[in-house]
This record gives C-alpha cells, structure tokens and sequence, in this order.
C-alpha cells in the first residue's frame, strides 16, 4: 500500500518551529555538558526506531546553520568574561581615583590571576593591585549558571590636565594574557577645594580611628602660581616662619606651656602638606608624665585649612588633639608624635616625627592654701550630695551620695567627716566624662555606706572639697552639708538564764562572773610558801631547748674548718712553692749520686716553680729570650732576672748539648748551689 504524497508546508510556516528548535539548543547542549555519562551510555545503546523518518530539507539545512554559528559562540563562552572601569570618569590633578577589573569564568574552568595595569606617562598608580574574588548566579531556561572569578583595583593619580586613555588592564588565564577595554580619563586643573579620597584599600572610615586615608588636596606642590587665584589663607595662627620639611611634616601646638599640677595642657597635632600623602602607622605622643584624654573623636571629619610655611602655601589637617594633665612639678615632656608618610615624591613610608613639646608645671601657690587640699585637683567643680533614709533604727546604716560636677582634673577622693558613733565605708565611684568644648568635664560620683551606732538626732556633718580655680587663679572651697539622721533607740536582747528565783541561777551567775574562780581573802597571818617546780622549769627548760640548734651550728661550724684545713694541705701539696722545693730536693739527690743531666732537669723544674709562686707567671710557655722582659714587668730586679735565665740557659745547654755534659759531681753541685741562691732570693722578692 503505497502512501499518498504529503504537500510541502510553506516556508513561513516552517521557519518558526525551526527558530524554536534553534533557541532550545543551547539549554540541551548545557544540559549534556552538565550529564555526559548518561548521553553516552545512550550512545552505546541506540534505542530502535519504529520507522525511519527523513528530517525536512528546510529543518536540516536551518539546524546546520545554527549549529555553525553556535559553535564558535560556545567556545567563545568558555572564555572569561571581562570589565573594566573608573571611579570617575572626570578628575582633578592630583586627585587619587580607582581603576577596577573583573574577570568571571565558568565554575570548573581556570581561575584567572596576575592583574596588571599599565598607564600613560602623566598618571601615576600610587597603590594596588588590591585584589578580591568575585561570584555571579544566573537563572535562565531552567538552567543554573554560576562564574567565578576576581577583580582588582588600583589607585591612580594624574599629574597633568588632559584626556587619557588608560589601556585596558591584563589578566592571565590558561598561560594567556587577556585584555579588557581600555578606559577614558578626562584630568581638569585642581581646583584646591578639599575633597573626600577615594582610596578602596582601606575599611570603611579609615583604617585606624582618627588616622589615615590619603589626604586629598592638590595633586603636585602648591606654589605660588597655583596660591594667586586661591582665596586667602584660612588659618595665619598656623603660619610658621620656616619650613621643618618641603614637601610634608607633623607639627605639635600646645594651649599654654606653663601650668600647675592637675591643670589641663591641650595639644593639638597638625599634619602639614603641600602634595597628596597617605599616612599610616601612627604613634601618639607618650605623654608619660601626664594624664591624657583623647579630645578629637573623629578626625576623619576635620577638613584641611591652609596656611603660609616659610613663605610657602601648605595645607594642614589636624589628626590628634590630648587632652594632658601633669602629674608632677618641673619641666615635663610630651614625647613627639610618630607616623610613617607615603607620597609620590617623599617615597614610601618615610618615618616623620613631630616637634616634642616642653611644659613648665608647678604647684600651687602655698599662700592661702585651705586645709585638706589634694594636689591636683584643679578646675571648675560644684559639690552636690543626698542622704537617703534619714530616718533608721539605732545600728543601722545609711546611704550618701557625693556628686562632682564641672570641667578639669577630678578629685579621686573627697575627706568625709570623723566623729565617734559614725563609720564610714570605702566608696562605690561612678563617672561620665568626656570632652566638652575642649575641656574635659562630666561628673564622679562617690557612694558612702555610713553605719550610726548612736540614737537620736545625729548630724553627719559637711563634706569639703578644696580646689585650685585656674581662671580665677584662687583656691575655692566647695561645702555639701549632710544634715541630720534621727536613729530610733534599740532596747537590749533580754538575758535567756534561768529566772532570778529558779534551782541553778546562782550557778548561772557565777559563771558570768569573771572573778568567780579567784581564791578568797586570807583571814590570818602565815609564812609565804612557794608553789611547787616543775622538774624542766627554769634554766634546764631552756638550756634543753636551745640545746639542738648549738649541737648542730657547732657540728656545722667543725666540719666547715675540717674541710678548710683539707683544702689547704691539699693547696699546700700542690702549690708552686712546695713543688719548687721537691723538684731541688730532687736536683741535691741527682747531684750526690753525679748525674749532671738529672741534676739539670730538676733544677730546671725548680726555678719555674719558684718563678710562678713568686711572680704568678708559667715561665714554662715563654721563651728563655722574652723571659727577661717578662720578669721585668712584674717588678723583678734585673740582675735577679739575669741570674735565673742564665741559670736555666746553664740547665738547657746541659740537658741538649753533649760538650756540656762532662763534669760529674762537681759541675752538679754547682749548679745546684747557683740554683738555691736565686731560688731564695725569689722567695725573699715581694711585688712593689
């Protein structure tokens, strides 16, 4: 049975089936990449086909097509997708602004790594790469996609006005370099407004508090062609007459230099500079004399003013201001701020140091001085106290709080009345303090516990807090009057005894006598009789108890002269002396019994250790022709010294040379008489 032929479908109503069919390929071709094992298991085993159907001519060829066209993109698609960009497309001269690039690929392929930037001869890259990971999710046909990848971000600075093409930043990815786009910079002439950096390498609000981000300002030094068009200089009190540093430097500037202990000294710390500089590492002044409290809370917020530095337009920032009360008298130092300081033309991080400040403190005046004055308690204080309950039972205690309110040094403790039926107890102290228009003020508080042992109307008296006033120069005396407590009478606890009338009272009584056991009065004369010893009573008990620790020190003592006497027979066997005199009592038995070399061996033994135990030297390790000037040195005579060496000069040609060796007896004898004589007289020799 033959089929009958199909009409062909126009072409307009094939070619939206096949463009749906081209638009679902890449979402199969990302589902087989992601189940590969299935697919070829399918294609080992190839499902039969019920009957073969040939694809339409135009289905085919369309499919073809996208198939050529989306290869290329889906290799393109394994490359990593680039970006690049500016903080700003439109900057002034000198001011530092961010130049970042991010490179994503599909997760599973090579990360990319090695940013690098390169920039026109105009701009400067003062810092960077910083570099980040980054992670993009994306949802689309069911499908799932998610890049990884990094960025990177330089900070640039241009020198000149200008547009610039920064040439697309670089990454390495599969041991390729890939660019990305190049970017457009217009520069504009500084406009020396203070302005916000724009540094991405620090954490947001600085890296430390009160210190350090680039600071802005112009770009290159402010010289005077740039000043002319500026507005006037907006703080002369910060004008130096010469410049510490040309390009940047820390400057320290105190209130006052002369103060009383306990008087607040402010010093404030500017950093001047004629050119873009980031300082890091910053170090405060040590202060160590002083007590110090930080007065600038945030100097991110300050803002740079300028001013005139030997004849130079500079811009200070002020990054430190103390808040310093000495706590001694003389002539006191702060120590200098430190801060390592990066600029284009100072180089990386170059130390500066600022100026060390010198206050000359003293007390005050002994003149009218009131009683119970604390050294350093100065400023401006009122003194407020409350006592609460005013009325208690007679024992009990009562609460009273001093308050100290004002600006300065605050006293770390108030003198309370003393009277007899109070006791005070240490106090609980609570305090605020902070800065307030550059001085340090708030309150401390003292929280007394006050027990009252009497009843009645008991007055607690007044507290008095003495203070020097600064601004008045005189001594005021704050006074809180406590008041009166009423303490309510307490009845005493009723004895628990038995009744007065009761069996056992008496006896009762008589053990709260205290005299009770003492022996009654004698009614007649007699003879005193002595109470009976103990055997070890007296002068046995005590000899018996000091007994050990003498047999034990005595012991002690014996064996330390015992060892003594040992060490020094021992010393005395081996000193230079004793071996002096065995080594000639060896030379007198070589020379009886006529042995010349022998009789010169020993004798030469003797006079070295005669020599040591005179003089200290082992003439043994010196040569016989240095041995004279040796000798000498150590005060012998010259002629003594002449004798030995010759002497041991006759004892060394004796024991080497064979022609001396011939005259028996006599020749011993000699020499050993010749050797005693100069042996004695070593002896006899003392060191002047």
């Amino acid at each position: 049975m033959t089929r009958p032929p199909r009409s062909p479908a126009p072409l307009a109503a094939r070619l939206p089936a096949a463009l749906a069919l081209a638009a679902r390929l890449p979402a199969a071709l990302a589902l087989a990449a992601r189940f590969p094992a299935p697919l070829a298991l399918a294609a080992r085993f190839p499902a039969p086909l019920a009957a073969p159907r040939r694809p339409a001519p135009l289905a085919t060829a369309l499919l073809l097509a996208l198939l050529a066209l989306l290869a290329p993109l889906r290799a393109r698609a394994q490359q990593p997708e680039l970006s690049s960009g500016a903080s700003s497309t439109e900057v002034e001269v000198g001011e530092p602004f961010s130049v970042e690039v991010k490179a994503l690929v599909e997760r599973g392929a090579g990360m990319p790594s090695d940013p690098a930037l390169r920039v026109p001869p105009d701009l400067d890259i003062v810092s960077g790469p910083s570099i980040g990971t980054q992670m993009k999710t994306q949802m689309g046909g069911g499908i799932v996609t998610t890049q990884l990848g990094i960025s990177a971000t330089w900070q640039v600075v241009a020198n000149k006005p200008g547009r610039y093409t920064i040439p697309g930043p670089t990454i390495t990815w599969n041991g390729r370099r890939l660019p990305a786009a190049p970017i457009l910079i217009k520069v504009v002439p500084a406009s020396g407004r203070p302005r916000r950096p724009n540094n991405p390498f620090l954490l947001p609000g600085g890296p430390l508090h009160g210190f350090p981000w680039p600071f802005s300002g112009p770009g290159g030094l402010l010289d005077e062609e740039e000043a002319e068009d500026e507005p006037e200089d907006q703080a002369p009190e910060l004008a130096m007459p010469s410049e510490p540093d040309p390009v940047v430097f820390l400057r320290a500037i105190p209130d006052k230099t002369a103060a009383v202990v306990g008087e607040q000294v402010s010093v404030s710390f500017y950093l001047y500079f004629r050119e873009n500089a980031e300082m890091s590492e910053p170090r405060a002044a040590p202060s160590a004399d002083f007590l110090r409290y930080q007065l600038l809370e945030d100097a991110r917020q300050e803002r740079p003013v300028y001013t005139r530095v030997g004849g130079h337009r500079y811009a200070a920032r002020l990054v430190d201001k103390l808040a310093l009360f000495p706590l001694k008298a003389g002539e006191l130092h702060t120590g200098s701020m430190q801060a390592r300081i990066t600029g284009r033309r100072i180089g990386a991080r170059v130390l500066r140091e600022s100026n060390d400040i010198v206050v000359r403190v003293t007390e005050p005046p002994l003149a009218g001085r009131p009683s119970g004055y604390a050294l350093g308690d100065v400023g401006q204080f009122t003194l407020k106290a409350t006592v609460q309950p005013r009325e208690i039972d007679q024992g009990g205690s009562v609460a009273v709080n001093v308050q100290v309110t004002g600006t300065g040094n605050f006293p770390q403790s108030l003198r309370v009345p003393e009277r007899t039926g109070l006791e005070w107890l240490d106090p609980e102290k609570r305090e605020s303090l902070e800065p307030r228009a550059g001085a340090i003020g708030g309150f401390r508080s003292f929280g007394y516990v006050v027990r009252i042992q009497e009843s009645g109307a008991v007055n607690l008296g007044k507290i008095e807090f003495p203070y020097w006033d600064p601004a008045q120069k005189r001594y005021v005396v704050e006074t809180a009057d406590l008041g009166v407590v009423q303490a309510r009478a307490v009845a005493p606890p009723a004895p628990s005894g038995p009744a007065p009338g009761a069996p056992g009272a008496e006896r009762a009584a008589g053990r709260a006598e205290p005299f009770a056991g003492m022996p009654g009065l004698r009614t007649s004369l007699g003879q005193y009789t002595p109470p009976a010893t103990l055997p070890l009573d007296g002068a046995p008990f005590w000899l018996l108890l000091a007994a050990p620790p003498l047999v034990v020190t005595l012991f002690g003592a014996g064996d330390r002269l015992v060892r003594r006497a040992r060490e020094r027979r021992a010393a005395g066997a081996t000193s230079p002396a004793r071996l002096a005199a065995l080594a000639l009592r060896e030379a007198e038995e070589a020379a009886a019994q006529g042995d010349l070399k022998a009789t010169a061996a020993a004798i030469e033994r003797a006079l070295h250790r005669a020599i040591e135990s005179a003089t200290g030297l082992r003439s043994r390790g010196v040569l016989l022709a240095g041995l004279p000037g040796e000798l000498g040195q150590r005060g012998v005579p010259e002629t003594l010294s002449t004798r030995a060496c010759e002497a041991l000069a006759a004892c060394e040609a004796i024991r080497f040379e064979p022609a001396e060796q011939e005259g028996g007896g006599a020749a011993a004898a000699a020499l050993v008489e010749k050797s005693r004589a100069v042996m004695t007289e070593l002896a006899r020799w003392k060191p002047t």
